[in-house]
């Protein structure tokens, strides 16, 4: 008998066997044991982080094909000003005077070149149905990103782009946002505001944990400012305490990180985007303590003509 005929047969029925008993064992009710839906740990990790960032393009083409309908102007390299093909930017005055200019300036066998695969890309995109997508064709698509929203947040809950577009997503009722999906926005913003609790190192998931509860606010602010009532200043309070901690966080972590060399070590480009999402989100901050001057009335009592009356143990002082 040759053995060596049925070594491959013995080692593929030895790993079936092997397979089926670890199957079993994990489906045994004595030791249930749960799949974390997390394969190779890679959610939260430095992959999943580079994963969720690489990530944003994809689904940015999605939304202009799928529900814009349109060729985004990254994909085929072609500026809008260059752009001449469109019919709504027919008639321009500033884009004919380009278009004319252009078309007076001869290309180089290169740049012939480099159009005609821009013009492929165009091509292989473009919509050829005069139609637009069926209300369930358009679902569909819907669905789709929001599926791919929610796997680059379990990627990285801390990256801004990764929470800030689902959240907005759930929360437009034009994307199918109802009461569930609220809910399930609020979850989100808990879970992205937890994850970055954890950071100590990076400065950005503070700012993202700061986004997080600005729309927390909001929305527990909504029910009011829809009846056109004042919000409970229990709740700017409360608000106005968690993420005026987070972006003192956000500036702790950060000077740290330029102490370290940490920040130098960023593109000059995310550094900037860091910096302008940081001056928004402070600016947004001050509101709070405008809501609060104007909720709590002055200490001192005032007299009918609305000057403020000092207390008698008050000095003279200003």
């Amino acid at each position: 008998m040759n053995f060596r005929l049925l070594a491959s047969p013995l080692l593929i029925t030895g790993g079936l066997v092997l397979a089926v008993g670890g199957f079993v064992s994990l489906n045994n009710d004595a030791t249930p044991v749960r799949h974390s839906h997390n394969a190779f740990a890679v959610q939260g990790s430095a992959y999943g982080k580079l994963l969720a960032r690489l990530s944003e393009t994809t689904i940015d083409r999605v939304w202009h094909l799928g529900v814009e309908q349109i060729v985004p102007h990254y994909m085929s390299g072609i500026e809008h000003e260059e752009d001449h093909s469109s019919p709504k930017k027919a008639g321009q005055p500033a884009l004919a005077a380009a278009t004319k200019a252009s078309l007076e300036k001869p290309r180089t066998p290169l740049q012939n070149g480099k159009r005609w695969f821009q013009d492929r890309v165009i091509a292989q995109h473009h919509r050829t149905n005069p139609n637009g997508l069926s209300d369930r064709h358009l679902a569909t698509v819907y669905r789709d990103i929001e599926e791919m929203l929610l796997r680059s947040f379990k990627l990285d809950p801390t990256h801004y782009g990764a929470y800030d577009s689902y959240h907005l997503f759930l929360t437009t009722h034009d994307f199918g946002g109802n009461p569930m999906a609220n809910a399930q926005a609020v979850k989100v913003a808990q879970f992205a505001m937890a994850a970055a609790y954890q950071e100590t190192e990076d400065p950005e998931p503070w700012l993202t944990a700061a986004a997080a509860g600005m729309n927390l606010y909001l929305m527990d602010a909504a029910p009011y400012t829809k009846k056109n009532q004042t919000i409970p200043i229990e709740i700017v309070k409360e608000y106005r305490e968690k993420i005026g901690y987070c972006l003192a966080k956000f500036d702790e972590v950060q000077q740290m990180a330029e102490a370290n060399g940490n920040w130098d070590r960023l593109s000059t480009e995310r550094q900037m985007e860091i910096a302008e999402r940081s001056l928004f989100s402070k600016r947004t901050f001050q509101q709070f303590d405008a809501m609060i001057a104007r909720a709590e009335p002055s200490s001192s009592p005032a007299d009918p003509n609305g000057a403020v009356v000092k207390s008698e143990d008050s000095d003279d002082k200003p």
